[in-house]
């Protein structure tokens, strides 16, 4: 019996979500497709994986029994090639740095020429990708660290925490909260929101958290970044979340606007540095991750600031 990896890894996504549709678009590929990579799974061992209950996805007994021998072999292989990797990649004075967070961020600490480039004779290479991209950059050692707004989780990744920005409800000065100096999660699920779509980060980032504290949003509008931030032009009946220092540095001074906390609620976005648990670039650069650990808070603050410059103009128009 020869598995096939792609396959094992197809059967783990689908066990996730228990639904194929969920499952095809978090691998990027069509139903029928992933379908079809189940059936040949299942060929190859000679047994069925999963059944339906009236329409309802079921795992079988068999597949039960042999879950955690998938996982193991999944553990296996990203184990398998990082350190197959790591054994062929030339070694010198570079480090790989990839970046997860806002977009604009990334092309500004260019400009600033960003602190990283400060640290002696090391030459640090940036990159920016999204969180799955880190991810498997990291496994793939292609990258020696990930920086990342957004949570990266594998069992394999550790992850140290360099800052943490508090989330909150920001509403118009006028609205009937807003004179309170916090809200509780109760008074938080009948606001309604502006908010932006389902794909954004920090859409998603808001969505896990209140999922995880069994809160309930009620967003009235979902749009992409520049219909969201011209909405902040004129401040109506319904709140936005935001992080304090975006409140701070693009709406405290331009649109009569109070960040209120949320109460009994951990609603925070971190920023994290992670790599390779069992690698061994956390020690060889140990004085790197401490150093972008003191300094990365300070440059967030410089780059808030340019944000704030750039967002005045952006509302003028």
């Amino acid at each position: 019996m020869n598995l096939n990896y792609t396959r094992v890894l197809h059967f783990l996504t689908v066990v996730k979500y228990m639904n194929m549709n969920k499952a095809a678009k978090e691998l990027y590929i069509t139903q029928p497709a992933l379908s079809f990579s189940i059936s040949r799974l299942e060929k190859e061992l000679g047994l069925s994986l999963f059944y339906r209950d009236k329409n309802k996805l079921v795992l079988s007994k068999e597949a039960e029994i042999l879950l955690p021998r998938f996982e193991q072999f999944r553990k296996a292989h990203d184990v398998l090639v990082s350190e197959a990797s790591g054994l062929v990649r030339p070694m010198d004075n570079h480090v790989n740095v990839s970046f997860s967070g806002s977009a604009f961020f990334f092309p500004v600490f260019h400009i600033s020429n960003f602190f990283l480039n400060q640290f002696g004779d090391l030459q640090v290479r940036l990159s920016y990708v999204d969180v799955k991209q880190a991810t498997a950059m990291l496994l793939a050692n292609q990258t020696d660290f990930a920086l990342s707004f957004y949570p990266i989780l594998h069992p394999l990744i550790s992850t140290e925490n360099i800052m943490s920005e508090p989330i909150g409800l920001v509403l118009s000065e006028n609205h009937p909260l807003a004179r309170q100096g916090s809200v509780t999660v109760q008074e938080l699920e009948t606001v309604p929101l502006h908010g932006l779509t389902v794909h954004h980060n920090f859409r998603k980032l808001c969505d896990q958290i209140c999922q995880t504290i069994d809160i309930h949003l009620k967003y009235v509008t979902e749009d992409d970044y520049t219909a969201y931030y011209k909405r902040m032009l004129t401040p109506d009946q319904a709140g936005f979340l935001s992080t304090r220092e975006n409140y701070e540095q693009n709406l405290r001074t331009r649109s009569n606007y109070v960040f209120l906390p949320i109460e009994h609620a951990d609603m925070r976005r971190d920023v994290g540095i992670s790599y390779v648990t069992s690698g061994k670039m956390q020690y060889k650069y140990k004085d790197l991750v401490e150093y972008i650990k003191a300094q990365f808070p300070r440059q967030s603050t410089y780059v808030s600031r340019i944000s704030q410059i750039i967002n005045q103009e952006f509302f003028e128009e």
